[in-house]
């Protein structure tokens, strides 16, 4: 039996955002968005939770990631769209970008792997739904 990891993070996928800078006196300083780093701290809290840091994956071992990402539902839309994307029959095509929400994922879970380049497949979606969230399985790759 090869290893999994399986989470649920009950709440809106948020995307990684790059650093932004300010200058304070004279000197420059780089930070991350407020809402990213909550939440890429709410991700690791998850896996300590449910795997108490332990990495799953060792060194090398190649990775498929399955994950998927459910937005919440625009308000002021009709019934009918509404409906619509609820079952899922209309697909976010706005931004974010998937991979940055990818991005905030791995950045999340860096205890579980060595590094996070022994990803070698993902299959990976962004939905609406009335219960927004993000879906994660990520398991070694079976020869």
């Amino acid at each position: 039996m090869t290893n999994q990891l399986k989470l649920i993070i009950d709440e809106d996928p948020v995307p990684a955002s790059r650093p932004r800078f300010s200058s304070f006196g004279g000197n420059k300083r780089a930070y991350t968005d407020k809402k990213y780093r909550i939440y890429k701290n709410e991700i690791k809290v998850l896996y300590w939770d449910k795997y108490h840091n332990k990495q799953l994956f060792k060194k090398g071992a190649p990775l498929i990631a399955h994950i998927r990402f459910y937005r919440r539902i625009q308000k002021g839309l009709s019934k009918a769209e509404y409906k619509r994307r609820a079952n899922h029959e209309v697909k976010p095509t706005v931004k974010p970008d998937l991979d940055n929400y990818e991005k905030a994922i791995f950045d999340g879970l860096t205890k579980a792997w060595f590094d996070d380049g022994q990803i070698w497949k993902h299959d990976t979606e962004k939905n609406y739904d009335e219960h927004p969230r993000t879906e994660i399985l990520i398991e070694e790759w079976k020869k």
